[in-house]
C-alpha cells in the first residue's frame, strides 16, 4: 500500500501523523509526506513542517515532497502522479459544535480525490473500536474489506452498522416496520443477506464483530451511533469521484459525516 500524508502545518499535522503511524504500522507501508507551499519563498517553512511531521513517524519509512501552487490542484496532481492507495489529512474544530475540515481546500479534496481518504481527528494511540457503515451496494464490499483488514491487524472490535429508511420497501409483508435485528437476520431480505455476508467476511479474519441496525436518515443515524459508541474510527464508502453529480451525491451523506464525526473517518472510494 502507498500512503500520501498531507501536512498542512502544526498542530493539525499531529492527528494526521498519528493516523499515518497506525495505518503504516499495520500495513507495513511507506508514507510520502507532502506539503504544498504557497510560493517559492515558502519552501523553507515547508521543510520545517515536514521535518516536524517526520519526527512523529520514527518507525515508518518516509519520503518528503514539497509542491508549490494552488493546494487542491497540487494535491490532486500528486495523487494522480503517485498512484497512491490511501491519502491522510488532518481536520480541526470549527465554530460552535460543528466539526469543520481545514477550510474549503480539504472539502474539495474529499469530494474530488479518486483514492480512499482518511480524515484524522482526535486520534488515540491505537484502534480499539471501528464502526463499519455498510450502506450502498456499490461500495459495501470494499468498506467491509478495509474494516476487516484494519480490525484484524489492530485486534480491534468491529461494529457493522446498517441504516434503513423509515419505511424500507424490503420490509413489505412484515407486520411491523420496527423489526428487531434478530428477526431481520432471520428474514430473506436483501439487507439480511448483505449483513450476513459482511459478518462472514469479518469472522473469516477472526475479528470480534457486532451488528447494529438503525432506522432513519443515514447521516443522522451514523453520526448518532458514532457519538454514542466511543469509536476510534468510522469507515464509510463512496464512489470514486468523477463529475459534479457524484460530488453532489457524495456531499449529501459523506460530507456531513466527515465534517461532523467526533473521531477519524476513512472514506473508502470505489474505483470506476
Amino acid at each position: 500500500m502507498k500512503i500520501l500524508l498531507c501536512v498542512a502545518g502544526m498542530p493539525y499535522a499531529e492527528d494526521a501523523a498519528s493516523c499515518g503511524a497506525i495505518v503504516a504500522g499495520v500495513t507495513q507501508s511507506p508514507i510520502m509526506l507532502l506539503h504544498v507551499a504557497h510560493g517559492e519563498d515558502d519552501r523553507e517553512n515547508g521543510k520545517r513542517v515536514l521535518a516536524a511531521a517526520a519526527e512523529m513517524l520514527p518507525d515508518v519509512m518516509i519520503e518528503t515532497r514539497i509542491r508549490v501552487g494552488e493546494p487542491v490542484r497540487q494535491i490532486l496532481a500528486e495523487v494522480r502522479d503517485g498512484d497512491y492507495d490511501m491519502m491522510i489529512m488532518g481536520a480541526r474544530q470549527g465554530g460552535g459544535l460543528r466539526q469543520q475540515l481545514l477550510g474549503s481546500v480539504a472539502q474539495k479534496i474529499v469530494r474530488r480525490v479518486p483514492t480512499s481518504i482518511l480524515v484524522a481527528r482526535r486520534v488515540g494511540q491505537s484502534l480499539e473500536r471501528i464502526l463499519i457503515c455498510t450502506g450502498g451496494k456499490d461500495v459495501a464490499e470494499p468498506v467491509i474489506e478495509m474494516g476487516a483488514r484494519l480490525a484484524q491487524a489492530t485486534a480491534a472490535q468491529a461494529i457493522l452498522l446498517h441504516v434503513t429508511s423509515a419505511a424500507p420497501g424490503m420490509y413489505t409483508g412484515l407486520r411491523e416496520i420496527e423489526e428487531t435485528l434478530p428477526k431481520l437476520l432471520q428474514s430473506n431480505t436483501s439487507i439480511a443477506r448483505h449483513l450476513h455476508r459482511g459478518s462472514d467476511a469479518l469472522e473469516q479474519r477472526q475479528v470480534a464483530t457486532e451488528m447494529r441496525l438503525r432506522q432513519g436518515v443515514a447521516a443522522d443515524q451514523i453520526l448518532s451511533e458514532a457519538r454514542e459508541g466511543n469509536y476510534d474510527l468510522l469507515i464509510i464508502g463512496a464512489s470514486g469521484a468523477a463529475g459534479r453529480l457524484q460530488e453532489w451525491l457524495l456531499g449529501n451523506v459523506t460530507k456531513q459525516i466527515v465534517e461532523n464525526a467526533p473521531r477519524s473517518v476513512l472514506v473508502v472510494k470505489q474505483e470506476q
